[in-house]
């Protein structure tokens, strides 16, 4: 494998995490939604307390992704 198709595939699984921390952070919204149209505000803060990791993970996974096509662009 040549070192441009290990880069795609890596690009491959950076976005894919990032599409499984998309899908728990709309999740997390979602509840939250819910919980608010039910009047639960408590179990709605409780709802957005799950996006702290998926948020950071998100964040530290785009940064990587941006900083490798900076240094070797594809």
């Amino acid at each position: 494998m040549t070192e441009e198709q290990q880069k795609i595939v890596s690009f491959q699984h950076l976005i894919s995490v990032m599409q499984r921390d998309a899908a728990l952070i709309l999740e997390a919204v979602d509840q939250a939604a819910e919980a608010i149209q039910e009047g639960r505000r408590n179990s709605a803060v409780g709802a957005m307390t799950m996006l702290d990791l998926p948020l950071e993970r998100l964040a530290a996974v785009k940064a990587a992704v941006m900083l490798t096509h900076r240094i070797e662009p594809m």
